[in-house]
């Protein structure tokens, strides 16, 4: 039978997903990746739901394959890193108990996040899709970093009761695709935090 998990894995899973390894910088691009633009949003945005969530997908920015739960396929551009990062921390969250570790081994970095996550998905049950309202809904997000390499994205979350939160989340390309970095147990991971607005952060095009 389905459990009420969204409480239980907010908590216990969403934490190691949600909390990615930060960055204190502004917006930046990496000196040798000469100009990139770290501002526009992915283009030809479309939204899906998966899970009673509703995820962005573009065709020109990816993901280029969904395979049941498993999302994969993004740009190396920070458009790319951003979908990678929305599409795969969704993905890890809410992926049913026969998915997961497909899930897991497709949009994580391999490392001690990710095993983190395994021990802790383990404890909880998720069968089905989540309650209308559950889950924040993603609204926007902000480049810190982007090196061809690695990228740091902040993707801003809203939900009624709460407001607008922003989270900061580390990507590596890894196996010619984006891999969500989640946090190594043994260091700091910066919390997500309450924002006024949207004023700072790029919007991802309006939902048909």
């Amino acid at each position: 039978m389905k459990r009420a998990l969204v409480s239980l894995s907010l908590a216990a899973v969403v934490a190691i997903g949600v909390a990615g390894c930060g960055s204190d910088s502004e917006s930046s691009t990496d000196s040798g990746a000469g100009s990139v633009d770290t501002t526009s949003a992915p283009d030809q945005v479309r939204w899906e739901t998966w899970q009673g969530v509703e995820v962005p997908v573009s065709s020109v920015d990816g993901p280029r394959s969904i395979n049941g739960a498993v999302a994969a396929g993004y740009t190396q551009t920070p458009q790319g890193a951003v979908l990678a990062a929305a599409q795969g921390l969704t993905r890890l969250r809410l992926a049913p108990d026969d998915a997961w570790p497909q899930v897991a081994n497709a949009v994580a970095a391999p490392g001690k996040g990710r095993d983190l996550y395994a021990v802790s998905r383990v404890q909880v049950s998720i069968t089905g899709p989540v309650p209308a309202g559950s889950v924040d809904a993603l609204r926007g997000f902000r480049v810190d970093e982007f090196s061809p390499d690695r990228a740091v994205v902040e993707l801003v979350t809203e939900q009624s009761a709460s407001g607008l939160t922003a989270s900061t989340h580390t990507l590596v390309w890894s196996g010619d695709d984006w891999k969500v970095l989640l946090p190594d147990p043994d260091g700091d991971s910066p919390q997500p935090e309450p924002v006024a607005s949207l004023a700072d952060y790029t919007q991802f095009e309006a939902k048909q």
